[in-house]
């Protein structure tokens, strides 16, 4: 099924559905990597992995704090298992975009190192450390408790904390991103962007039109900013390279630090938009299309408990978003402080 809520399911239902599903096309693509190649089924778990997590992270306030954190915790190993893998196939397939505008000479020493770098991680992470088949039966496990979740609320009440939460976290990253133009602060912002990406598929029956020109938005600005990163990540590689063999840096550094410039002009223009609104005015839109969507639904559907009526009093305006708003693993730093 797609990845999206649907009329005839309580939110309760529908996420462990979603999640499940993820997860049983998650450890076909693990032990289906021989058909496929590693770097395929690497690539395919992750985004599994990241779609799973963005599920917790929406229903945050109603799958409860302690059981948010060991899941999120969870699925994030399960994912970095993984990662070192992916980041070096990644940085073979950013290079090869930049071939047109990198010196010939430059260009082919620079793919021989990350050539050699992708074997070595392959044979030690994927081969070595048997690193699929030890994430598979983790998610074989990860199933077995997923079919017990129980979210406590149901309706737009279960996912109205989460979506508030990412999405003010979103935009905060965005303003700390325009400002301060640090990578780590664009990739900070990536994750939340990701997370609404995923979220608006979540939602994109409740109006299938409107919602999925929002989810691609979200998701062409992830991929922006995820171009961004891996651009990034190549640079801090080859100079780090460098440093090693006492080498001048790499002519292709020139290269990757003009296409990072555009990247982010392009990704700051997107986020003017998507974020404009303030945190309050999003989820409350949202929740409008929530609810004319559950009126129309069969009535069966609509027995679910919804919290508020429509025209009642929305609880988020004084409410606290239940996401870090500067997001996991970032330190609350000030702007300033940000920028610097």
């Amino acid at each position: 099924m797609a990845f999206e809520l649907t009329a005839d399911e309580s939110v309760e239902s529908g996420v462990r559905r979603l999640v499940d599903e993820q997860l049983e096309s998650a450890l076909g693509e693990l032990r289906g990597a021989g058909e496929r190649g590693a770097d395929a089924a690497v690539h395919a778990a992750r985004k599994r992995f990241k779609r799973v997590r963005a599920v917790v992270r929406l229903v945050r306030g109603a799958i409860g704090e302690a059981n948010y954190r060991t899941e999120n915790a969870f699925f994030r190993d399960a994912g970095a298992r993984l990662s070192e893998a992916r980041d070096a196939a990644v940085l073979v397939e950013t290079l090869t975009e930049l071939q047109g505008s990198v010196d010939d000479g430059a260009y082919t020493a620079a793919r021989k190192l990350l050539l050699a770098r992708r074997r070595a991680v392959n044979k030690r992470v994927l081969e070595d450390g048997g690193g699929l088949e030890s994430v598979a039966q983790s998610v074989i496990e990860a199933r077995a408790r997923v079919a017990t979740w129980q979210l406590d609320g149901d309706g737009w009440d279960a996912l109205q904390p989460g979506l508030r939460g990412i999405y003010q976290a979103g935009r905060w990253a965005f303003k700390r991103a325009e400002l301060g133009g640090h990578p780590e602060l664009f990739h900070e912002w990536r994750k939340r962007v990701k997370d609404l990406w995923h979220h608006t598929e979540v939602l994109e029956d409740v109006w299938p039109g409107m919602m999925k020109m929002l989810a691609d938005e979200f998701h062409e600005l992830a991929d922006t900013l995820g171009k961004e990163h891996d651009l990034s990540v190549l640079k801090s590689v080859l100079e780090a390279e460098a440093l090693a063999r006492a080498e001048g840096p790499s002519a292709v550094i020139e290269a990757v630090d003009a296409r990072r410039m555009a990247l982010g002009r392009e990704a700051k223009a997107a986020g003017e938009r998507l974020f404009a609104e303030k945190p309050v005015a999003f989820v409350k839109r949202l929740r409008k299309y929530w609810e004319a969507w559950r009126r129309e639904a069969p009535p069966a559907a609509r027995a679910e408990p919804e919290g508020a009526e429509a025209g009642g009093a929305l609880p988020v305006a004084n409410s606290e978003p239940s996401v870090a708003p500067v997001g996991e693993g970032m330190p609350a730093r000030s702007i300033g402080e940000a920028a610097a």
